[in-house]
């Protein structure tokens, strides 16, 4: 009889954990917004235990984590995705106290201490425990942590470009990208100019501020090319290419080949697989020669 009972209980819990199962299956991952809620929904749980072992953010963030801060107005409209979420955050973050450049610096940081940390760094480093890192302003570093662990922080560059597109807008900037060599980031007087006259030109542009934003280009030798709005002007000079030997060689004078006729040994075996092999010999020829 007690164990009758015990085995009744034990089904009653099987059931009611079905239960939940499938209403948290439903409720979920087929209600409406699905895809939404299963990140949200890993993101959350995942920050929890981040804030548990390492460090807690202010109640500011975590008020701004669990609202719907990715349904609000922003400057402009850009497709949906795992970068865009994150940089709604960083832009709800920021925009209270307008602390825009702010996080644009740390970006900026963020480039230039993973320059000199491992290959696959995103897999390997611990946010935490990376000295540069921990300079950088508490929206930063608590968007780095919920990107690592949801295992997205190889995201970081689409979403600091998503970031700064929002904050251009708001800004009312533009920016123009100036392509240089190697070791050329300061040479860039020329390359401004053309950006200046190109800004000017364009009447759409009128009201907005044009930043510079210089970009190592491994491929630009001499002079530099630039970018605004659409329009490119390249003043770049690139490697020289030379033709490899290769390149330069006629193979269609190409002698054919002498092919040596094979001595085989005098027994039965020998004698059936060299008739068999000059067949397939003739039969090469005969296809070289007048096709397949």
């Amino acid at each position: 009889m007690q164990q009758r009972k015990i085995d009744k209980f034990s089904t009653s819990l099987s059931s009611l954990y079905y239960y939940y199962y499938y209403y948290y299956y439903y409720y979920y991952y087929l209600g409406e917004d699905n895809e939404h809620r299963m990140f949200r929904r890993l993101s959350t749980s995942a920050l929890a235990a981040a804030a548990v072992r390492f460090y807690t953010p202010s109640e500011g963030l975590k008020k701004l984590y669990t609202s719907d801060f990715d349904k609000s107005e922003f400057p402009l409209s850009i497709v949906p995705s795992d970068s865009a979420l994150f940089a709604k955050f960083l832009y709800k973050a920021a925009e209270p106290n307008n602390g825009f450049d702010a996080i644009l610096k740390d970006f900026q940081t963020i480039a230039a201490a993973t320059s000199s940390l491992p290959i696959f760094w995103e897999r390997t480093a611990v946010v935490e425990d990376v000295a540069e890192f921990k300079k950088l302003s508490e929206p930063t570093f608590f968007t780095l942590v919920w990107m690592q662990k949801n295992g997205m922080l190889d995201l970081i560059q689409e979403v600091s470009e998503i970031y700064e597109t929002y904050v251009n807008a708001k800004m009312k900037r533009i920016v123009a990208k100036i392509y240089v060599a190697p070791g050329k980031e300061g040479d860039v007087g020329e390359a401004k100019r053309v950006a200046q006259e190109l800004h000017k030109e364009a009447k759409e542009l009128a009201g907005h501020t044009l930043v510079f934003k210089t970009v190592v280009d491994r491929s630009i030798v001499t002079g530099f090319a630039v970018e605004l709005a659409g329009q490119y002007v390249n003043r770049a000079e690139g490697h020289k290419t030379h033709a490899p030997v290769a390149d330069e060689a006629d193979y269609t004078t190409i002698p054919v080949p002498r092919l040596p006729k094979t001595v085989w040994e005098d027994n039965i075996e020998t004698e059936v697989l060299s008739r068999y092999l000059d067949s397939l010999a003739e039969y090469d020829a005969e296809e070289a020669k007048y096709g397949v």
